[in-house]
């Protein structure tokens, strides 16, 4: 007999449906990229659990911002690590500006900051472009994780006691064998690394045999197991239904299982999107075999002078070669919007710098994206040498830019990370809710007061005379603004602060001058400050709503971690050991030219903004110099003190210091350099 209509249409929806979440199946592919990028604090403490309990995978966590230039000089050094360890340590990255939750939680204090945890302990932590480190620290925890993620199984230590113990196997049945093993770890790592250590030990070198951890979603950070491939019943069997099971599913089991896979897909396309902006890869690389053995130009260093240098010089048939790590100079930090570059409207300074290198790139400049380690100008040709290469060329542009400068005052350096830094638009976020202060008086430290203003408390400029410096424009938004006030004809002396120790259980306490532990005053804390803190530590407060109750746990659990000295047994890595780091709490101010007001200034941070030192160390008594380390030029040209050498940008400019006029001078480099290789007959037909 026929089926009817409305079943025969159910029939054959119901087998294009299985049609398309077959389709789908065969399709899937794992597609989590290089770096996961984390979106929430969920997020990341479920990645931290995951390959703590399941994979033992070492986590190596890039804490970031996109306006941070070391941040974006280190990211395409942490994806290569990245592509490098693959399926051996699991790498992601925090936007701070993002993630303000995870970033307070984690106590970041400065970018980048680089977290690096094995088996859910934190094993290592700095600030700053490490990259040796990063390397050092990745190959030391995944050589322990190999170590340490190894199996016991049941039937390798029962064949061991029988061996080396029969007396004692006497006494245990298979129940008391797989508590052990349970008691160890389930699915080994650690634990079952403990476990032989310790037979070791007792049994004179001998051990059960072990095997290689069972990994279940490995590292792409799934805690779901993925199932195994049903065997095929045998012929003439009838078949239980096995779940998965398409096509003994009813429609809407079906419909609901095509959705996850959807959702899932969706996830990871996403995430594999957000990785993008750390790949330069669209930007030609400079590669040796590829290149002449001597080079008409190389720029050094990637800010307005160094591209305009580039877009000049490439479009003028030179193939140019710009050496710098992939920051763009002090633009790429800018974080208020460029608003006086001429045509520019609406963009920030990474954007900028970023529609420069493209059309640098357009018109044929490759670049070498790291720092220059040494510049040889004694003979020709010269050699620009960096960790990876040495490159000779026939002429060089200099558009290294400047560095900004410190105070030298007591405690700066200390503090350096801990609240003391010259970066608004990298670690202003890091504060945000919080009194800052800004010392200095001209352009950069306006744009760092404004850039504060957005997030923090209250921001305090401190200025040693009784005007700005400042263009009108932006020294008047920083006197009209509400939450900005200005202390004039001041200094600051010294930058004074507390340290704070983080335990093993992530609790932080503050220390005395003698190192004791400082009796918080829980009055004036909030109760969501209070239940941070024992998320932060995963202390269980179920239940309990009283402020008083909340504080006695959070005492309970400081006690505890004290008293522990946070160590574990077993724990050869020392994940568990205490660490502590200094946090600024206030400056002390000395007044100048009959300047008065307060003693000192409470502040969470602050940001030195006095001006700049030029990068000239690379070719320090090779060129000509004035006092202040700035490259002498010939007047109305770049023409340093060594024929064939140019200076651009800020590195021979003392006076201007604009975008604008370093991509100027560097149109001018690129045309003097053109003219001198044109004349020593280097330019190429």
């Amino acid at each position: 007999m026929a089926p009817s209509q409305p079943v025969a249409r159910r029939v054959i929806a119901s087998g294009v449906l299985v049609f398309i979440v077959l389709a789908a199946l065969a399709s899937y592919v794992e597609a989590r990229p290089t770096v996961r990028n984390i979106k929430s604090n969920s997020e990341f403490k479920k990645l931290l659990k995951h390959h703590a309990d399941v994979t033992g995978l070492p986590v190596i966590v890039d804490f970031y911002s996109d306006g941070c230039g070391p941040c974006r000089m280190i990211a395409p050094h942490f994806k290569k690590l990245a592509e490098q360890y693959k399926d051996q340590a699991v790498f992601a990255k925090v936007d701070i500006n993002y993630n303000h939750d995870i970033a307070s939680e984690q106590g970041i204090r400065s970018m980048p900051t680089f977290k690096m945890f094995l088996f859910g302990k934190k094993r290592d932590e700095f600030s700053g472009a490490d990259t040796n480190r990063i390397q050092s620290m990745t190959q030391q925890l995944v050589r322990e994780s190999k170590e340490k993620n190894i199996e016991v199984t049941v039937d390798a230590l029962k064949a061991f006691y029988q061996e080396q113990a029969p007396e004692k196997l006497m006494e245990m049945d298979d129940k008391k064998l797989e508590e052990i093993i349970t008691k160890a770890g389930k699915g080994g790592g650690p634990g079952h690394h403990a476990l032989v250590k310790a037979l070791k030990k007792k049994y004179n070198g001998k051990a059960p045999k072990t095997r290689p951890r069972t990994v279940e979603g490995g590292a792409s950070g799934d805690s779901k197991p993925k199932p195994a491939p049903p065997t095929p019943p045998p012929k003439g069997s009838k078949a239980e239904p096995t779940k998965p099971n398409l096509h003994l599913a009813s429609m809407q089991e079906l419909e609901k299982e095509l959705e996850r896979r959807k959702e899932e897909e969706e996830e990871k396309r996403q995430e594999a999107a957000t990785d993008e902006d750390d790949d330069f890869s669209d930007f030609p690389i400079y590669t040796k075999e590829e290149r002449p053995e001597t080079e008409q130009l190389v720029i050094i260093g990637s800010g307005p002078a160094g591209l305009s240098a580039a877009i000049y010089a490439a479009r003028a048939g030179l193939r140019p070669v710009i050496v710098a790590p992939p920051i763009g100079g002090q633009l790429q930090g800018k974080g208020v919007g460029v608003e006086n570059y001429p045509g520019v409207n609406e963009s920030t300074g990474p954007a900028l710098v970023q529609a420069m290198q493209r059309q640098a790139a357009r018109y044929g400049a490759v670049f070498e994206q790291d720092l220059v380690a040494q510049v040889d100008l004694t003979k020709r040709p010269f050699t620009i040498a960096t960790n990876d290469t040495r490159i000779q060329t026939h002429a060089v542009v200099l558009a290294t830019g400047a560095d900004s400068r410190w105070l030298g005052a007591e405690g700066e350096y200390h503090f350096r990370g801990g609240g003391v830094s010259t970066c608004a638009t990298c670690d202003g976020f890091l504060y945000a809710g919080k009194e800052v202060v800004v010392v200095g008086g001209g352009d950069t430290a306006m744009e760092d007061a404004l850039v504060l203003a957005r997030t923090s408390k209250s921001v305090t400029v401190i200025h040693r005379r009784d005007a700005f410096r400042a263009s009108k424009v932006l020294a008047e938004r920083v006197l009209n603004h509400d939450k900005i006030k200005v202390i004039w004809n001041a200094v600051v002396e010294a930058f004074e602060g507390i340290t704070v120790r983080t335990l093993s259980n992530g609790l932080t306490v503050q220390l005395t001058e003698d190192g004791s532990v400082v009796e918080e005053d829980f009055s004036k804390v909030r109760v969501k400050e209070i239940r941070e803190r024992l998320d932060a530590a995963g202390i269980s407060y179920a239940g309990i709503k009283d402020k008083e109750e909340l504080v006695r746990v959070l005492q309970a659990g400081i006690a505890e971690a004290v008293a522990g000295g946070g160590e574990e047994d077993g724990d050869e890595g020392g994940g568990g050991l205490v660490e502590e780091k200094p946090a600024l709490t206030r400056v002390r101010l000395k007044y100048v030219n009959g300047g008065e007001g307060p003693a000192e200034v409470a502040c969470a941070a602050a940001f030195v903004a006095i001006g700049h030192d030029p990068n000239t160390k690379i070719v320090e008594n090779q060129l000509e110099m004035d006092g202040g380390g700035y490259l002498k030029v010939t007047a109305g040209s770049t023409r340093t003190s060594l024929p064939g050498v140019f200076a651009a940008g800020d590195v021979a400019d003392q006076v201007y210091r604009q975008a604008i006029t370093s991509a100027a001078t560097g149109a001018m480099a690129a045309l003097d350099a053109e003219r001198w290789l044109s004349e020593q007959g280097h330019c190429t037909k």
